[in-house]
Parts: C-alpha cells; structure tokens; sequence
C-alpha cells in the first residue's frame, strides 16, 4: 500500500525539508567532532550524533516520497532538538551551577530548524491523512444484477 500523495509543483516544500535536514546533519557532526576533540580523542562520544545523523538522513529521504513515518520521524526528531533546548535553558537559568549560554549558533540550530522542519511537513501529514480517510469512507459498490428484472415484451 502506497502512502504517497501525490504533489504536482517539481519544488515543493520536502526538498527545503530535505536541506534543512542535512543542515542540521552538518552542525550535528561538526560539533560532534569539537567535542570529541575537546574530550581527549575518545570515539564514544561520536555514537549518538552518528545515529541521530543516520536517521536523519534516512527520514529525510525518504520524506522526499511523501512517506509517513518519515515524515512523523522527522516531526518527532524536532520536537525532541526544540525540547532539549529548553530544558538547557530552563537548567541554566534555574541552576546557578549549570552554565548554557545562549548563542545565534545554536538558536539557529536548536530552534529555528526544527520549527521550521516541523512547519513544512505539517501540510503533508495533514494531506496523507485526509487521503485516508476518504479512501476509508468509499461506497460500497452496487450490484447492477440484483434489482428486479422484467422480460422482454413485459411491463412492470
């Protein structure tokens, strides 16, 4: 079963999705690599980043063909980046030991890409499922042979 709706603009809004997606692989990894750097060389600090590039990735491409989990998987990856950013914030900001600095960089990175990934793909899923939902509500098909017959030559 295809889950497809088909769009007919050749640019539409999943290949700005799609950009943003490897954007947010690119600063992922770039600052995966500073850290791992910073913590004296030790590879284990690469494995989440590399998952979470992994998967970006994947649900980025294949959002490209209008594919639900894809989609809910990108939505869902956002939302997680927009909520780790506040609880940083709310961290830093209650807890005077806690110290998170707010920067262009990482508003940019932790807000302003997620909310628009989220944006972008919510016309999508909102399509998808009117697409099911009228494809679960078709009539029942008619049988044209169960009515009434009447002969040739006869009147009803």
């Amino acid at each position: 079963m295809s889950e497809a709706v088909p769009v007919k603009a050749p640019g539409n809004a999943l290949d700005i999705v799609y950009v943003l997606s490897l954007m947010q692989v690119a600063f992922l990894l770039l600052a995966a690599a500073g850290e791992m750097v910073l913590m004296g060389g030790n590879p284990v600090y690469l494995l989440v980043p590399a998952i979470k590039s992994t998967l970006l990735i994947l649900f980025a491409s294949k959002a490209q063909r209008q594919r639900r989990w894809a989609l809910r998987g990108l939505v869902v990856f956002a939302w997680i980046t927009v909520a780790g950013f506040a609880i940083q914030f709310l961290a830093g900001t209650l807890v005077p030991a806690v110290d998170f600095t707010v920067n262009l960089v990482g508003l940019m990175t932790n807000l302003a890409l997620p909310i628009a990934v989220i944006w972008l793909c919510r016309p999508y899923l909102r399509a998808i499922k009117q697409a099911r939902r009228a494809a679960r509500v078709l009539p029942v098909p008619q049988d044209p042979y169960s009515g009434t017959t009447v002969a040739v030559g006869q009147s009803r």
